[in-house]
């Protein structure tokens, strides 16, 4: 389960962290004092499970959240907060839970086993059903069994490279080189970079990407299925899906084609 604690007060989200990490011992929690900032978090990184403050500069609890239901309508949200005012709106964005500071180890486990969508604990076994990358032949993403469609075809590229670097954090420098192998498209791959977790964030996928200064790469591995991923495991299953091409469409994978085909024939 993955956590954001949203509070302006960094001991207070520390003592909610820890609360938290006390009842699920395998908890990932992220705790964030910034709604603005955490908003574009959220954005790059889906959270299970939201404990959110209120009385907050910039962007309050109530505003904060209800931008993320935009992007994620089935996110928990567990206000936890000093004001009772404010409980109207927040059962109005259906929140799991409403806590009165100060929060207790009996009320987190409460609010934890009373999740108004359980199903979102199980994030990464739905995206196992839900992704599948092909790799030998033609690069192709399907989600729900139907093809993704980009509003740039260079975006599907853009993807096909994340894939093809399997988790590796990549600068736009590298992207930039393997894509138009020259400088000079910056403001184009800031756009494919837009059109990519723009259209998994619709479909419900952007924890796949993960994206921050400067830096991008695959994430949530485990979500994916991919005849790739297979062939790199070494199972027998990913040595017989392949059939003599890798990423056909794109020139850049032809010499990784080639250790495939040699190595293939060394085992």
């Amino acid at each position: 389960m993955k956590y954001l604690v949203l509070d302006d007060e960094i001991i207070a989200a520390e003592y909610l962290a820890a609360l938290i990490c006390e009842v699920d011992e395998k908890a990932e929690v992220v705790t964030a004092n910034n709604p603005i900032q955490s908003l574009k978090l959220a954005k790059q990184q889906p959270f299970h499970v939201c404990f959110i403050d209120i009385q907050m500069p910039g962007l309050n609890g109530i505003e904060f959240a209800s931008k993320l239901k935009k992007l994620y309508p089935k996110t928990n949200f567990i206000f936890v907060t000093g004001y009772s005012d404010y409980m109207g709106e927040a059962f109005g964005l259906d929140a799991s839970d409403y806590i009165m500071k100060p929060a207790n180890v009996k009320q987190i486990r409460h609010a934890l086993e009373n999740l108004r969508y359980v199903s979102q604990q199980n994030l990464e076994q739905k995206g196992k059903q839900r992704i599948q990358i092909t790799c030998f032949g033609n690069f192709e993403i399907l989600i729900d069994g139907k093809p993704v469609k980009f509003k740039f075809d260079k975006t599907k590229e853009l993807l096909a490279y994340l894939v093809h670097r399997k988790g590796t954090r990549c600068t736009s420098k590298e992207v930039i080189a393997s894509l138009w192998e020259e400088d000079g498209h910056d403001s184009y791959y800031r756009m494919l970079k837009k059109d990519l977790q723009d259209v998994l964030n619709q479909l419900g996928c952007g924890e796949i990407i993960y994206s921050e200064r400067g830096q991008i790469g695959l994430s949530n591995l485990e979500c994916i299925q991919c005849d790739y991923f297979k062939w790199v495991e070494n199972s027998i299953e990913g040595r017989m899906l392949y059939h003599g091409e890798y990423m056909a469409q794109y020139s850049w994978a032809e010499e990784v084609n080639a250790l495939i085909e040699m190595e293939k024939y060394l085992k």
